[in-house]
């Protein structure tokens, strides 16, 4: 008696605290730019276990993971960023296309990896180069123009723009060999807008938005990385919409007819720009991408889309990983997880510790509707869980009133 009594005197102090107007459930839309703590539930374990192992053994590669709208595709990201507690792991959303690809890339992977990484890295390349060979004289320093050229030769092979090259080998020997310039370099190489006086100063022909600047540093940055890098792209079929321009027989004036084809719109264009770029980003030894799509038939169209661009290029897309709906266990353990969350948010903690089996302020049944109606996709379950939470919080009837409601 004395622990059920317990037991209601806390589930009134939960609700109280529900009913100040916190909904659990209210920000758990996944998006790439707002962090999501939830991992994975059970059934989809699998799921991240078969891309580590595809990580672990695979330099470069495309994986699809398909699944329709809702189904948890971005979800899958954080869940394994959240698994990794050191990751090189990307979020790019294809929402708008935007100019500076690499550049914006660049700058993202920078932030991700802070600036201690790049110092380690580029003090790792200048010993590779030869900067631990000393000059001879009172002060023993590296001979910064033979260093130079070691990694120009070195690396040349590689890249076709041999005077952006020259440019990046400049900047990561400025850094870590010559302390006049130290400050500026780091500046340079962080991806910071240059004036032309301060390119002079470095004797450098210009900062990483020009042209192939960015894409060459992103490939000897990633190639020098234990870890790689990992590229998330969500919504990768609107790569395919905008390629596409739908003709409208009853306008009397198309602007796609002032272009040689369809395909030439300005729209399209832009698709395809991207698209090669990410292509390219094949040739970084060390950079995987992930992409997200609705359906199989995005992903043949893809396929077909690369191969006409050239036959021979060699673009390894792994099978695709098809994301399914919640199992019904599935709903119970992220209702768990989501208000262990919840709990752990506003300080009371406790009540899951003590009751731990509690579905609390609903219950199974409810859970089971939720779960029928909406037959199992993760976003639909949780605008049915927020919506049922909006109730409990805003709603003038009791909890048992509502909850009975929900039940038939």
């Amino acid at each position: 008696m004395k622990i059920l009594l317990i037991y209601e005197n806390k589930k009134a102090k939960l609700l109280n605290i529900i009913r100040i107007g916190i909904n659990p459930f209210k920000k758990f839309v996944s998006t790439g730019e707002i962090k999501e703590e939830l991992g994975f539930v059970q059934s989809r374990q699998h799921i991240l276990d078969s891309i580590q192992n595809l990580l672990e053994n695979n330099e470069n590669f495309i994986l699809p993971i398909i699944g329709p709208v809702g189904i948890g595709k971005t979800h899958l990201f954080w869940a394994r960023k959240q698994k990794l507690t050191i990751s090189n792991t990307l979020y790019l959303s294809l929402e708008n296309i935007y100019r500076k690809f690499f550049y914006n890339l660049y700058s993202e992977y920078m932030e991700e990896m802070g600036v201690g990484v790049l110092r380690y890295i580029t003090s790792k390349l200048c010993e590779e180069w030869g900067a631990l060979e000393r000059k001879f004289g009172f002060f023993q320093v590296a001979d910064i123009k033979k260093v130079r050229k070691n990694a120009f030769e070195k690396l040349s092979v590689t890249f076709e723009d041999k005077i952006a090259l020259n440019d990046v080998i400049n900047a990561i020997t400025a850094h870590q060999l010559d302390p006049y310039k130290k400050a500026e370099s780091e500046n340079w190489l962080l991806g910071e807008l240059m004036d032309f006086k301060d390119l002079s100063h470095l004797d450098l022909l210009y900062d990483l938005r020009h042209k192939n600047y960015a894409y060459t540093i992103l490939k000897i940055i990633i190639e020098n990385t234990k870890l790689g890098c990992t590229l998330f792209i969500d919504d990768f079929e609107k790569l395919i919409s905008l390629m596409k321009v739908e003709k409208e027989s009853e306008d009397i004036f198309e602007p796609s007819w002032l272009y040689e084809n369809d395909s030439d719109s300005p729209e399209s264009i832009a698709a395809q720009k991207i698209l090669n770029k990410i292509i390219k980003l094949q040739k970084i030894k060390g950079l995987r991408i992930i992409i997200t799509l609705k359906s199989i038939n995005y992903l043949e169209e893809i396929k077909k889309i690369v191969k006409e661009k050239d036959e021979i290029l060699s673009v390894n897309f792994k099978e695709p990983i098809i994301l399914s709906e919640f199992t019904e266990n599935d709903i119970y353990e992220f209702y768990r997880e989501t208000m262990k969350l919840f709990l752990k948010n506003v300080n009371y903690l406790k009540f899951y510790e003590e009751f731990p089996d509690s579905y609390f302020p609903l219950n199974e049944k409810i859970l089971r509707s939720v779960y029928e109606s909406t037959f199992g996709n993760p976003r639909e379950i949780i605008k049915s869980l927020i919506k049922i939470f909006n109730e409990i919080i805003y709603s003038n009837e009791g909890i048992e009133e509502i909850l009975n409601h929900y039940e038939i």
